[in-house]
């Protein structure tokens, strides 16, 4: 046993505050904790955003299907699977008002969270566009010729594409796929220029008709411009700078 003084000595010892080099590695442990759980939920974030891109590219492509089909069966099944894909949209910008309100981002950090909610809202809006096609499918049947045809599948395909490389412009953050998307929307815009011309071109079609594929022609040329403003604000994040202005100082 050990003598009375040094069983004191060590009483005291263990009462005793951790040494300064302990408290300062607790610190850092801690804050180490507490940063890389904010990382996590911007990352989430991003996510779900990039969730909800995915699901307006799988509707473009779906009600383009269910268009040319005249299938009103596949039609009422995007308008209910979209709905319920835009609800995401609510879960992204609660998640949003919480970092901002506890977390006070700055710099990128600020400009991934803000970007993130813009892009939920772009999808958003691009599965609205697909459930108002969704609901008008079966229409216009009877007045689609082959050349229409052709060109709806074409709009329908290179549109989801360039949804989807928009997307992965996104979750990669890679501005050289940023830059790419802006160039290549630009193929998109020439079929809807085409489908427009080739709706100029037919003659005593029905008003719902008309309707119907104006409608369709607006619907894809809409969804471009959300592809593109989506890799608009991926762009901001790497650099800091908004488009068409001029770089100031470096990004943080």
């Amino acid at each position: 046993m050990k003598p009375r003084a040094e069983q004191r000595r060590d009483r005291a010892e263990s009462l005793d505050p951790p040494r300064p080099d302990a408290t300062r590695n607790l610190g850092f442990a801690i804050v180490y904790e507490l940063r890389r759980s904010y990382h996590d939920r911007i990352a989430e974030l991003r996510d779900r955003s990039a969730d909800i891109i995915g699901d307006a590219a799988s509707a473009t492509v779906e009600v383009t299907r269910a268009f040319l089909e005249g299938d009103r069966a596949a039609g009422r099944s995007i308008v209910i699977s979209t709905s319920a894909a835009a609800a995401n949209v609510a879960l992204v910008e609660t998640d949003v008002l919480d970092l901002l309100a506890l977390q006070s981002p700055v710099a990128r950090d600020l400009r991934v969270i803000l970007a993130a909610r813009d892009i939920a809202r772009a999808g958003e809006l691009c599965l609205g566009l697909c459930r108002t096609l969704a609901a008008r499918v079966g229409g216009a049947q009877d007045v689609l010729s082959p050349g229409l045809r052709d060109l709806i599948a074409e709009m329908g395909s290179e549109t989801a594409d360039l949804l989807r490389r928009a997307n992965g412009a996104w979750t990669t953050l890679d501005e050289e796929q940023a830059g790419a998307v802006i160039v290549n929307a630009e193929s998109c815009r020439q079929l809807q220029r085409a489908f427009l011309a080739e709706l100029l071109e037919l003659r005593l079609v029905p008003v719902d008709a008309a309707v119907d594929l104006g409608m369709t022609g607006r619907m894809y040329e809409r969804v471009t411009d959300h592809a593109v403003e989506i890799v608009r604000r991926v762009l901001f994040v790497l650099t800091g700078v908004r488009p068409g202005e001029r770089a100031g100082t470096s990004p943080s």
